[in-house]
């Protein structure tokens, strides 16, 4: 007995007609006779009783009614719950990233595509930018997000947003209560910054700017971690040029400054196998590249 014998007995059930019941299901009175016969055959009870005049349910039939609603809401559940899995609703995402891009719009980019696809599971791992080409590549990762145009042959790169850099501040500077700073007052001042082996994109662009300024910047000391930036300029050892949204997360003793007049600005970028299967992958780009 399958779910079409459950609907032809359902529909019988509801008009105890066979005329109406066979017009709703599009079919003629014949075969809806014979099915039902089939489906109390199989059962090895009267489901109607039948009269010239009239089609009643027997009180096996009333049982039976109440357990064949149950048993096709079940399936139209299972079935519902299924369609998610070729639709790519559901499912797992592994995600590689460097820790600078949770210093972005990403994190809640990324709350709000789970909140719309609750039954896609992410699963985070940090890594430096070779690992995740790496671990995309070999199939580990589904996708990737960096600061830095890495290029790699077999791998698509997407940008999905780019940042100003804003000057960081210890409190105390004598510039710390400007609006804005030209990136020409900072010539004298004393630089710390990202390596380039942790950031390409960001120290080339540090040194663009300066450069686009008309000086060379005076760097102190090259750090691996933001976190690491961050305290030595509040301790007074120098200033920074970071992305804009640095400054959300962190109490510290720091003035974040916008600069005047700079073009240079910070990717969020994307990578992901040209070739990967994952259809949750699909949802995760129509959600960060939507209009």
């Amino acid at each position: 007995m399958d779910l079409r014998h459950l609907n032809y007995f359902l529909v019988l059930a509801e008009e105890l007609h066979f005329g109406r019941a066979a017009e709703r299901l599009h079919i003629s009175q014949p075969p809806l006779s014979r099915m039902i016969q089939q489906i109390e055959n199989d059962l090895g009870v009267l489901l109607f009783e039948r009269t010239k005049r009239s089609v009643i349910l027997t009180p096996a039939g009333s049982d039976f009614l109440q357990e064949a609603k149950q048993m096709i809401s079940q399936m139209q559940a299972v079935k519902k719950r299924l369609a998610i899995y070729g639709k790519g609703e559901t499912g797992t995402l592994r995600i590689g990233y460097v820790g600078a891009v949770m210093h972005s719009k990403l994190p809640s980019l990324l709350a709000d595509f789970s909140k719309g696809l609750p039954y896609i599971n992410l699963r985070f791992e940090e890594l430096p930018n070779h690992n995740l080409v790496h671990e995309l590549n070999n199939g580990t990762l589904d996708v990737a997000f960096v600061r830095t145009w890495l290029h790699p042959e077999k791998l698509e790169e997407n940008l999905i947003l780019t940042e100003p850099f804003i000057a960081v501040l210890p409190v105390a500077h004598a510039l710390a209560q400007q609006q804005r700073i030209a990136i020409e007052d900072l010539k004298q001042e004393t630089f710390i910054t990202f390596s380039r082996e942790c950031g390409p994109t960001i120290f080339d662009s540090f040194l663009a700017l300066c450069s686009n300024a008309g000086f060379s910047p005076q760097i102190s000391h090259y750090a691996s971690q933001l976190n690491s930036v961050l305290r030595l300029v509040e301790s007074g050892f120098g200033i920074s040029l970071l992305p804009e949204h640095v400054e959300q997360g962190y109490q510290l003793n720091l003035k974040f400054i916008p600069l005047e007049n700079t073009e240079e600005t910070v990717p969020l970028i994307m990578l992901h196998r040209k070739e990967n299967p994952n259809p949750a992958l699909l949802h995760l780009k129509n959600h960060l590249f939507q209009p």
